[in-house]
């Protein structure tokens, strides 16, 4: 019968392991994704907040139905 190697040799050095495995950079894409979420989210809180911009559902239904 062949023996097969240990793996448990592989695993040893844990720490090295885990600081390799996780050192990966996010792709360049969700990065994008991410900083455009931020800033379309502080865009809408200041178009939409009737506190910061006035802007409210029933004024704007009052002004389309005098048009």
């Amino acid at each position: 019968m062949a023996s097969t190697p240990d793996t448990h040799e592989e695993f040893d050095d844990f720490e090295t392991f885990e600081a390799h495995e996780t050192a990966r950079k996010l792709p360049i894409g969700w990065v994008v994704l991410y900083l455009g979420l931020i800033v379309f989210g502080i865009y809408y809180v200041a178009a939409y907040t009737p506190i910061i911009s006035g802007w409210s559902q029933d004024k704007a239904y009052q002004e389309s139905i005098q048009k």
